[in-house]
């Protein structure tokens, strides 16, 4: 063979070798799930394909989106934070009775933000101190931080809030090619935990807790500060979501996020999140959240009833986890057939 054909062969090969790394993971089998639905939602609606749809199922996967984020890099290290739908509207009636009061726009977001990063701080804490896994803890806390957005808020909606075009115009109706600023925001960080997932140290050492906490302290990590951290990113996640959750609908409710814990846990499982931690990816959590908006979208356009909706997203999160599962099965025997050869 020639020089130009083998330094040909080795680019292939080389380029080969980059798709199998890209398709060869959890996000296979989610991903041909999100083609499934995509498909089925295509060939049953003639409004499934339409720019206004599509669009529509971006913006209202966005906030789940903020929550998932902090609960799958939560997740990939062993902890399991359920308490995030209550530090989305305590962080959002925090910002809104902020701004109801005259407080000045930063002061509000900071105010907010703040709440979000003090509740996730509460919760590593407490389960570091008392040594119970933070499953156990978001437990209590779930309740603890609805009970105090009800009281701050006096039980209703904050509304009241002085014009800001800034921040509820530009912000939170703003859209660049159809595509909500909040949309974009929440994608960029999305590449960003991405990128530190799959290319720092700290990723690594992420997985490695949640793989197996024992041999990573041994090894010198801080498994209980690490997830300190991830419980307190978690949190501030899900305030970001609250914060910008009050500019795009100009009002905070107390009850805001209730069930979101759900949703967004179904997504990360979805996507490949092992629920004992030491895998995962922000991309297949992406691709969770993506058959849970399709889902949600299909329900609506095929008019069915409210009363069998839980039931039939219920079933379509069960197929979409044994694609999953077939996949990773795949894998495994093809894994075991290369050692054995």
């Amino acid at each position: 063979m020639t020089a130009p054909a083998e330094r040909a062969g080795e680019e292939a090969g080389r380029e080969s070798a980059r798709w199998r790394s890209c398709l060869a993971f959890e996000e296979r089998g989610i991903a041909a799930a999100v083609m499934l639905f995509f498909v089925v939602g295509a060939t049953s609606s003639p409004y499934f394909l339409t720019i206004d749809n599509l669009t529509g199922i971006l913006q209202s996967l966005t906030f789940l989106g903020f929550l998932a984020i902090g609960v799958g890099l939560t997740l990939m290290a062993g902890e399991i934070d359920i308490s995030v739908g209550s530090i989305f509207g305590l962080g959002a009636v925090v910002t809104a009775l902020l701004l109801h009061r005259g407080a000045p726009l930063w002061l509000a977001i900071a105010g907010g933000l703040g709440t979000g990063v003090g509740c996730g701080f509460v919760n590593g804490a407490v389960a570091e101190l008392i040594r119970v896994p933070a499953v156990v803890v978001t437990l209590a806390t779930l309740g603890v931080y609805r009970a105090l957005a009800l009281v701050a808020a006096g039980g209703s909606p904050v509304r009241g809030m002085p014009p800001l075009p800034g921040f509820f115009d530009a912000f939170g109706q703003g859209t660049v090619g159809g595509v909500s600023i909040i949309t974009l925001l929440f994608l960029v960080i999305a590449l960003l935990a991405e990128l530190v997932v799959r290319r720092t140290a700290f990723g690594f050492r992420v997985l490695a807790v949640g793989s197996n906490p024992l041999a990573a302290h041994l090894v010198g990590f801080r498994v209980g500060r690490t997830r300190l951290v991830l419980l307190v990113f978690c949190g501030f996640m899900a305030a970001l979501a609250g914060v910008c959750s009050v500019a795009y609908l100009h009002t905070a409710g107390p009850t805001a996020g209730t069930g979101y814990e759900l949703s967004v846990l179904a997504a990360v499982i979805i996507g490949g999140v092992r629920l004992t931690g030491g895998r995962g990816s922000i991309l297949g959590i992406l691709l969770g959240l993506t058959v849970i908006g399709i889902i949600q979208t299909l329900i609506v356009l095929w008019g069915i009833p409210p009363t069998w909706t839980q039931g039939v997203s219920g079933m379509v999160l069960i197929a979409s986890m044994a694609l999953t599962w077939l996949s990773r099965r795949e894998e495994s025997i093809s894994a075991d057939r290369v050692r054995g050869s």
